[in-house]
């Protein structure tokens, strides 16, 4: 998932996390191809809210009526316990990380790194290709 999604090391921990999201919502020929989700739950998961991780996303904020209301971030998986998106903000002066339910997914266009190895580096250096 990282190297589809172009993105460094330093995102090993969300790459993880949601590469498990996903696998317990897939069917296992372990348990009669039901999910660990359904196992655990008593009812078929909802598959609707996934999407590809890495790719570009943009959240919307309320700011004011002459401020830009979408923060160009990078989705980096699902947070545990609330409805939402874990995000990368790529914007500066904003926190990094951020949850939000708000938002707009570009799934073809992920971020292409040159000669990035870890995030402190993103400034200025990040830029979106389509694929």
């Amino acid at each position: 998932m990282l190297f589809h999604a172009r993105l460094p090391k330093v995102f090993w921990r969300e790459a993880a996390s949601t590469a498990v999201y996903v696998i317990n919502r897939s069917p296992s020929a372990a348990i009669g191809f039901k999910t660990p989700y359904e196992m655990w739950n008593n009812h078929k998961p909802s598959l609707d809210h996934l999407k590809v991780f890495g790719c570009i996303a943009y959240a919307h904020e309320k700011q004011g009526k002459l401020e830009p209301r979408a923060k160009r971030c990078i989705f980096i998986g699902y947070p545990s316990g609330v409805k939402g998106y874990k995000l990368w903000n790529l914007e500066e002066g904003m926190p990094k990380t951020m949850v939000s339910r708000d938002v707009i997914f570009d799934e073809k266009s992920f971020i292409r790194n040159d000669k990035i190895d870890d995030h402190k580096d993103w400034k200025g250096k990040v830029r979106a290709v389509e694929i």
